[in-house]
């Protein structure tokens, strides 16, 4: 009898395990992956490690009749084919070969999906994300698409070249976040492509701070203007000062009704806003101002920095163009690079083109608000999530209107929602691909202003230069026509007085073409000076790395390519130069040898080296300065929901402003000055040092400990330690998780362009690849890569490489 008792229980145990190993787990919203599956010699993650130390090739014949590839030491691609069809075919392979994982989880995120693979923890994320309408653009953006049937036709045969390397791509050599998400691949299609270039759109156009400042503008009351200047005297603008424009509004002198007006009190609505300081750098000089007589551009697009990287570089030669550079695995095309007549790089603009409308219900059902003084029913849009785990699908009902969707009902206003009216809700009458398609292809400046007057938004600082010698900067995309101060804050969504004013003739955005100066450059800092005829307010500029460049840039008469490159790489403060002195006066009475860590300050270059301790110091002490002066929301977790003013704004404060009265400090019974905080500020700087010099010898490499994460934050497969220079507001814009994500340097000579690139990571996005992060070291140091650029098939280094 024992045996057959032991003999049932070791059959209900081998069971058990089996249905163990043979199932994914719940742990508190978090999956395991089929455990079974995931350690199977033959399908498991073994099979990952086996194939990612091989180098990735194509093996489907339908790329041999299609064309050839050629790959580089660093694992760049060289396509050459007879038309741009199949070298587009190619190229949607060779994104998915190397980055297939990357594309899937990127568009399944921006459609709001992405609890259907990780499970109920992605809920809130999927939900905000559909209220935003990014797939709903999409959709509408292929309609478009199908319009312009030559472009349609490429996407298409892109979107069939991802199709087939999944169709050849066995569950074994999955890559590993499939067997990990227990997930697999799914389908490519123009839509998702659209959904790409969306999700990209709201990455660039979603630094609004409406709600903050609506807050900050009735906490403040008349001080605000002064604590939030729109406008800077001291600002180096993109197009240079003194631009003759050509054409007026009339529409600057009217003012649109904001939400102050409606007595509704704060918007106590904390949300989650991307870090101030996430933008790009460009500039070119025409042949006057180079050493070699010929034009140079360069470009560093800074994004959040994560494995696999966002870019993936590549080179397409066909008949048509022969074009080199980096590109978004998702979407043809090169979208910064450079072919042998024209270069061009991009920045962001930072034109606000999403704004908020306070919604006012009729009542808590939410069916009907005030519109013009009429009750208007609501529209609804049904989304059914699907969520890993459950058998139900959760319902997100979202409330249409005039403005947009309803992305947030307000607690402590239950009669009052925020709508938000986004630009990419507004269809564009062009095909964005082209874009891309035609700049790769471009000769001239005409051709580079024909190309770019397709791309709708956000607005983007398109920098140029051409064998011809033309060096050129256009400030590119839709820009709504706005009364004044309109989208600075949330507006009156019950009257369509709010609506924006349509938008500006292409011809009227701001540009410039080969300037006296010599140069054109941007780094995010404001599109104009004050005399620009258009209203725009701003998500996020930032102007102490424009006027940083400008000022070298104007110091020189001549540069060589070196030169410029290695601009790219300067760690020189402006923000420091202009108020450590400041700060260091304040304790002049004080002896050094009282206080250590002012010699170093004293000494400091204001160079954000890593090794250097002074960047840290100064880091410490002025972010602890600039909390304190703002103590009355800084110090009350209440108050997070209301703006404060910038670093910027507060170092300009404090020469025109010495006797302000938010230099007082909230908690103390005294009355304190500037001079006093400044000082009870580096008596916290003093002990903080002393705090962080307990653990471990600290400089600024340590301090900042910059990271590269992997995109969906597994362990294991992220970098969580990098020493490097840099901080956002040098030109070397590298901070704690976003940097320059690909450097670029190109002279265009009449024997072909001489280019050098890097970025931080590498090519392969299968982690255990030799090139997955191959790059990260050189990136890291400041080296960078000579730029292959083959002339053609025959080309000889092809047959003289591996």
């Amino acid at each position: 009898m024992r045996k057959y008792i032991f003999f049932i229980w070791c059959l209900f145990c081998c069971v058990f395990w089996i249905y163990c190993l043979e199932h994914s787990w719940n742990l508190n919203g978090k999956y395991l992956p089929k455990l079974g599956s995931f350690f199977s010699i033959s399908t498991g993650f073994w099979q990952n490690v086996k194939s990612a130390s091989k180098l990735a090739r194509p093996q489907s014949e339908s790329i041999s009749e299609k064309g050839k590839v050629w790959f580089d030491e660093r694992e760049v691609p060289h396509i050459m084919s007879d038309n741009l069809e199949n070298a587009y075919f190619i190229q949607g392979y060779l994104h998915a070969m190397h980055r297939l994982w990357q594309m899937d989880f990127s568009t399944m995120a921006a459609e709001g999906r992405v609890s259907e693979i990780i499970g109920e923890a992605a809920l809130d994320f999927d939900i905000h994300k559909r209220r935003k309408g990014l797939a709903e653009s999409a959709k509408a953006s292929v309609e478009v698409w199908k319009q312009y049937k030559e472009t349609y036709a490429l996407v298409e045969s892109y979107s069939a070249g991802v199709n087939q390397f999944i169709s050849e791509l066995k569950e074994s050599d999955y890559p590993i976040e499939y067997k990990i998400m227990n997930d697999k691949p799914r389908n490519w299609s123009p839509f998702r492509s659209s959904l790409f270039h969306k999700s990209m759109a709201e990455v660039l156009c979603g630094r609004d701070k409406d709600i903050e400042l609506s807050n900050a503008k009735k906490f403040f009351g008349v001080d605000f203007d002064l604590l939030f200047p729109e406008e800077d005297l001291l600002t180096d603008p993109v197009i240079p000062k003194g631009t003759n424009w050509g054409f007026t509004m009339d529409t600057a002198s009217s003012k649109v009704q904001e939400i102050n007006d409606l007595d509704i009190g704060y918007i106590k609505l904390e949300r989650e806003i991307p870090e101030s300081g996430l933008g790009s750098n460009n500039w070119a000089v025409g042949k006057n101002k180079s050493q070699s007589g010929n034009p140079i551009l360069c470009n560093d697009p800074h994004l959040t920095l994560n494995l696999p990287s966002i870019w993936y570089e590549q080179q397409i030669l066909t008949p048509e163009s022969n074009v080199y550079g980096v590109t978004f695995p998702g979407i043809p095309g090169v979208v910064i690079g450079f072919n042998k007549d024209i270069a061009w790089g991009i920045t962001n603009a930072g034109w606000d083109v999403m704004d908020w409308y306070s919604i006012q219900w009729k009542d808590s059902s939410r069916t009907s608000y005030l519109l013009n003084d009429q009750w208007k029913n609501v529209e609804y849009r049904i989304e059914n999530i699907v969520i890993k785990g459950r058998k139900t699908t959760h319902v997100d009902t979202v409330l249409m209107t005039h403005w947009g969707p309803v992305v947030y009902n307000l607690s402590d206003h239950p009669k009052t929602g925020l709508a938000m009216k986004w630009i990419i809700s507004t269809p564009s009458q062009y095909c964005e691909l082209d874009v891309f398609k035609d700049l790769n292809r471009g000769k001239n400046y005409e051709d580079y202003r024909s190309a770019i007057s397709k791309f709708p938004y956000p607005a983007q600082n398109f920098a140029f230069i051409s064998q011809q010698g033309d060096y050129a900067l256009t400030v590119q995309g839709k820009m709504p026509i706005k009364l004044k101060t309109q989208g600075r804050f949330i507006s009156n969504g019950s009257d369509t007085a709010a609506s924006w004013k349509g938008f500006l003739p292409l011809e009227f955005n701001p540009h410039t073409r080969n300037p006296e100066r010599g140069f054109i450059s941007s780094a995010n800092q404001k599109s104009t000076d004050h005399t620009y005829p258009v209203y725009y307010s701003d998500g996020d500029f930032r102007d102490y790395r424009g006027n940083m460049l400008n000022r070298f840039l104007h110091q020189k008469q001549k540069w060589s390519l070196e030169e410029l490159r290695d601009l790219q790489l300067n760690n020189y403060s402006l923000q420091a130069e202009t108020v450590l002195p400041l700060m260091i006066n304040c304790l002049d009475t004080l002896k050094d040898k009282e206080r250590p860590l002012l010699s170093t300050l004293k000494n400091w270059n204001y160079q954000y080296d890593s090794t250097e301790l002074a960047p840290v110091l100064f880091d410490v002490w002025f972010k602890s300065l600039h909390l304190m002066v703002w103590d009355e929301i800084t110090s009350d977790s209440t108050r997070k929901w209301i703006g404060i003013p910038s670093d910027q704004t507060t170092i300009q404060l404090f020469s025109k402003q010495p006797e302000l009265k938010y230099y007082d400090l909230v908690p103390s019974s005294q009355i304190e000055s500037l001079q006093d905080i400044i000082r009870i500020s580096y008596d916290s700087l003093e002990r903080k040092i002393s705090m962080l010099d307990k653990e471990k010898s600290i400089n600024w490499g340590r301090y900042k400990s910059a990271v590269i994460p992997h995109m969906a934050r597994l362990p294991g497969f992220g970098i969580t330690f990098l020493s490097a220079n840099g901080t956002k507001d040098v030109l070397n814009a590298h901070a704690k998780t976003f940097g320059p994500s690909w450097r670029m340097a190109v002279e265009l000579t009449s024997q072909g362009p001489v280019a050098f690139g890097v970025y931080p990571g590498g090519q392969d996005g299968r982690p255990g690849s030799k090139h997955y992060r191959s790059m990260v070291e050189n990136w890291t140091k400041g080296k960078y890569y000579s730029l292959v650029f083959l002339n053609g098939s025959d080309d000889p280094r092809i047959n003289s490489s591996k």
